[in-house]
């Protein structure tokens, strides 16, 4: 009798430890997207607005999941950021705006996951300053801005002038190295972090 509740224990126990481990290390879902590579004066021309900004929260996700697979077909998350200067548009210095990154986070019975546009996006968050290239989309029923070509849009302040020239992936705020982007972060930086 002892045997098996010490069995049933481990049992209920090892059960345990997966599922947790499942809803507290979340799966990513990065596809192998098809986007354009834009260049400088592209994203600068669909911009309608071009600010330095902080993160300043998380308000609200949608996730629009297959009903028969659970696969996610839509998502997006949306956020505040606080405008710290104004390069181009109609917004002023201390205006927050609302933003929506197309990634997501949620849970079901099976785990915990992320997705995100493609991949090499990582969201926005708290600690950095951005540059962010937005545009307004007259679809967009929130009043949302968009970043620019998901990850093209959007570049970190760096810490310190002299932190330019390194170019790591978290440097960066990308999740794998790019030669496209790591270009344009050098155009950025030239234009816009002297």
């Amino acid at each position: 009798m002892k045997k098996w509740i010490i069995a049933g224990v481990i049992a209920v126990m090892g059960v345990s430890l997966f599922f947790g481990y499942k809803h507290l290390n979340a799966q990513e879902l990065r596809p192998d997207a098809d986007y354009h590579n834009y260049s400088l004066s592209e994203i600068e021309s669909l911009a309608t607005v071009i600010v330095e900004a902080d993160w300043e929260e998380e308000t609200n996700s949608i996730v629009e999941l297959d009903q028969k697979d659970k696969y996610p077909l839509d998502t997006r998350t949306f956020s505040n950021i606080k405008v710290k200067k104004v390069y181009k548009g109609e917004v002023k210095e201390g205006d927050e705006l609302n933003v929506v990154e197309y990634y997501a986070k949620w849970r079901d019975v099976a785990g915990a996951y992320v997705k995100y546009p493609n991949e090499l996006y990582q969201p926005l968050t708290s600690g950095k300053n951005y540059l962010l290239f937005l545009y307004q989309s007259p679809e967009e029923p929130s009043g949302s801005y968009e970043i620019i070509g998901n990850h093209q849009g959007k570049y970190v302040y760096p810490e310190s002038q002299s932190n330019m020239s390194i170019q790591s992936t978290s440097d960066l705020d990308i999740a794998e190295k790019d030669e496209h982007y790591s270009a344009l972060y050098n155009e950025v930086s030239e234009k816009y972090f002297k």
